[in-house]
């Protein structure tokens, strides 16, 4: 790395850095008055409490890393400006793109950054995060722990199952029915069980009832009873049945395509509320990037006039962007525009007047 590019980094990482630790301190303050009652009243340990805010810290990084990096980078462009280095850097013969080289690269490498941990970390960890606040508010709903009356059908295996009961926690399976058909649509026997856990890579199916089907769902031959089963030719996980349960905002991109792709014949309205969010998980990362290409050139004209001025654009602009984002991701919902086009509307648009500021810039 060239001696400018550490230069102009470090201008803005540390600035990044402190608005990064700020709005967390400020989520965690809100949070924990919100949450405090609930604490007191479960005796809550503190290390529960520093567990919990761990939790929900990977699902933030997705609104407060671009905020911090626009700010950061407005503070870092502001101070440049203030002691001539810009101008310096511009009468070098030092282009405008060269400057904005090192910054470009720090969105990317953040774009990455949070999109990993979005996909990866964020989805269960809210998800947990969400279900310990519930339990410290002494919620007793059973739903916290049971799943009932359970229904999931996999197109693609021709399988249909019904589950009486599923533990959140363990996922042991109580009350199973599960019907096997053929391609035709035709059930080739139909599987009962007491009690299903899953157990090395594969379901275990105890107090088995089995029953064949012929062609026309008949049922053939006698019922087989079966103390316990190995069901290897099962594909569905524990995690399929939870998925299932969970709110669309508690899964990853890659779950929402798996659901989709079991799915093949849901409602048309379903299928666009599930791939807005789909496709929600892939831009929302993006931001990052987005916002420093829009940032450069816009923290050049406004530093000038002084960083108050900066900073106050900066939060009005990064709120258009989260109002606009919300009604484009509702117009894919309800169908006004196709769903990837609710998804990445406001990053295009953002973009696009990022490329053309920059354009303008001298």
């Amino acid at each position: 790395m060239k001696l400018l590019d550490r230069h102009i980094l470090r201008q803005v990482i540390v600035p990044v850095f402190f608005c990064i630790l700020a709005f967390t301190m400020v989520f965690v303050l809100f949070d924990l008055f919100d949450n405090l009652a609930g604490f007191i009243a479960e005796r809550t340990s503190k290390l529960a409490i520093a567990r919990y805010y761990l939790f929900v810290l990977p699902a933030l990084a997705v609104y407060i890393t671009p905020i911090s990096l626009l700010l950061g980078l407005l503070y870092g462009l502001w101070q440049m400006t203030r002691h001539n280095e810009l101008t310096a850097m511009r009468a070098s013969g030092v282009s405008l793109l060269r400057i904005a080289l090192p910054l470009l690269t720090l969105g990317l490498l953040a774009s990455v950054s949070v999109s990993l941990l979005q996909e990866l970390v964020a989805p269960d960890s809210s998800y947990w995060a969400a279900q310990f606040v519930a339990r410290q508010r002494g919620d007793e709903d059973l739903s916290l722990r049971f799943a009932y009356d359970l229904p999931y059908k996999n197109e693609r295996g021709h399988r249909i199952w019904a589950i009486r009961r599923l533990d959140l926690y363990t996922h042991e399976l109580q009350g199973v029915k599960l019907i096997q058909q053929r391609p035709d649509g035709s059930d080739f026997e139909t599987i009962r069980a007491e009690k299903a856990s899953y157990l090395d890579g594969r379901w275990w199916f105890f107090d088995v009832m089995i029953q064949k089907h012929d062609f026309y769902n008949n049922p053939m031959g006698a019922v087989e009873n079966v103390s316990l089963r190995e069901m290897r030719d099962l594909n569905e996980t524990p995690r399929d049945f939870v998925n299932v349960v969970k709110d669309p905002m508690f899964l990853s991109s890659a779950e929402l395509r798996s659901y989709l792709r079991r799915n093949p014949n849901l409602s048309v309205k379903t299928q666009a509320r599930y791939l807005v969010d789909l496709h929600a998980r892939l831009a929302m990362p993006w931001t990052c990037l987005v916002v420093v290409l829009f940032g450069i050139p816009f923290g050049i004209h406004t530093v000038r006039r002084g960083a108050f001025l900066g900073v106050m654009l900066a939060l009005m602009t990064f709120f258009m962007f989260y109002i606009l984002m919300m009604i484009s991701q509702w117009m894919g919902k309800e169908q006004v525009v196709a769903p990837q086009l609710g998804a990445w509307l406001p990053n295009g648009l953002f973009l696009l007047l990022g490329l053309i500021l920059m354009r303008r810039v001298r």
